[in-house]
């Protein structure tokens, strides 16, 4: 007993170590420089259900990007809706698909009804070079589509994009929810774009070409059908990239059971994704030397760190003498003093350094002292996710921030920044 618990708490440390490290490559900022003329054309795809009061907005938005009209079109599939979502969204400029039949499958389902219905998953996708996904209830930046274009043509085929917030400023949830999501577009998803890693989709803003979906298809069963198909798409070979120049903005949840009740459904499918490609993944990776599967299958044994690390506190609670981490931090400190401060500090000044890098609005941050409150409180949500893994209920999240694109709190606090703050420059 003493030998497997001394084992989880170095796995535990040397974990942390490995994911700090990588961390670190997103203190720079490397993005597409190359213009390109607009030629790529795009289906945008938005799953709704019931999403009468925010579906406008974003469709409204949408018709009016800085890109050719003619080159994408937009796709609403109303998912057995009993409101006016159907009608709001044909009202505003969609095209929309309803689907009744879906009886609760979630949103994988829904995106696998549309590629279908569009010819990407059955190889017959003609009029468009890549797919678009966005939530009913985002609203996105006006050079979204460049982007893409500048992406695809540069070679890349799968494109997350930055994810801020809609309502930062709700509730202490909302604002430090938003802080974690700006903390992973920057040490997350950044980071591993700058070591030529697979970033990973995010569930909305993401981009995928039409050559990756005819070879892949659509065939998700988890939770989070983002993550198990840029899981997919990697065993293949298919890095996921990331596109720091745009941003989509969605609502984050103004409650802490709302949130829970949230982060437990990416928890289940998280930990489901990896039970379902984890070896695969690794062999494949180190079959063939790639860096990137190795790293993201690293990456997949994060929530099961998470659960090791919260079942050891009350093991150790109730025999101090079982801890061993007093000695490792001691054994660091004696070799490595300086590392030693960075394990203990690097973790709540990451958050702050976002605010400064990525010209973040400065009210949620009043409630930075919440924060590791919320970072803690995915212990026992993961650790409730370890023992409810068979559930597999799609639970939709109500979304009520009916805002236009001009009115986003944090598009205005960063456009009175720009003056304040010198431009960085790139890798």
């Amino acid at each position: 007993m003493l030998s497997i618990i001394k084992h989880l708490q170095y796995l535990i440390f040397w974990f942390g170590i490995y994911y700090l490290s990588v961390s670190l490559a997103g203190l720079f900022t490397r993005r597409c420089r190359q213009e390109h003329p607009p030629q790529m054309r795009f289906a945008i795809i938005i799953p709704a259900h019931n999403e009468e009061r925010v579906i406008g907005k974003l469709v409204k938005n949408l018709v009016n990007l800085h890109y050719p009209r003619h080159l994408y079109d937009l796709y609403v599939v109303a998912d057995r809706c009993n409101d006016r979502t159907a009608a709001v969204a044909r009202e505003e400029g969609a095209i929309v698909w309803e689907s009744p039949h879906h009886r609760g499958g979630g949103k994988g389902q829904v995106l696998s009804y549309a590629l279908s219905r569009l010819g990407f998953t059955r190889g017959k996708a003609d009029n468009y070079d890549a797919a678009v996904f966005f939530d009913a209830d985002n609203l996105v930046d006006k050079n979204f589509l460049q982007v893409m274009n500048n992406r695809l043509l540069e070679g890349e085929k799968i494109i997350q994009s930055f994810i801020d917030s809609k309502n930062p400023n709700d509730s202490w949830i909302s604002s430090t929810f938003s802080i974690t999501f700006w903390l992973n577009n920057r040490f997350v998803l950044l980071a591993r774009h700058n070591l030529g890693l697979s970033c990973g989709l995010a569930g909305t803003g993401m981009c995928i070409s039409k050559e990756v979906l005819n070879k892949i298809g659509w065939s998700t069963v988890t939770l989070t059908e983002d993550l198990e198909f840029s899981i997919q798409a990697l065993i293949e070979g298919y890095r996921t990239r990331f596109a720091a120049e745009t941003r989509i903005y969605d609502e984050k949840p103004l409650t802490f059971i709302t949130s829970s009740r949230q982060r437990l459904r990416w928890a289940r499918g998280q930990l489901n994704v990896a039970l379902l490609y984890l070896p695969r993944l690794l062999f494949r990776g180190i079959l063939e030397g790639d860096i990137a599967r190795i790293e993201g299958g690293l990456r997949l044994l994060q929530l099961f760190v998470i659960a090791a690390g919260g079942l050891l506190i009350p093991i150790t609670l109730l025999k101090p003498e079982l801890l061993t981490f007093t000695s490792i931090y001691q054994q660091v400190q004696a070799r490595f003093p300086l590392l030693n401060i960075a394990l203990v500090t690097l973790p709540y000044i990451f958050p702050l350094l976002t605010l400064w890098m990525d010209r973040l609005p400065r009210r949620p941050f009043r409630y930075f002292p919440l924060y590791p409150i919320f970072t803690f409180s995915w212990v026992p949500i993961v650790i409730a996710a370890l023992f409810t893994g068979h559930v597999r209920r799609w639970m939709p999240t109500e979304h009520t921030r009916d805002l236009d694109y001009y009115q986003l709190p944090v598009l205005n606090s960063r456009s009175s920044r720009t003056k304040s703050i010198p431009e960085r420059q790139e890798m």
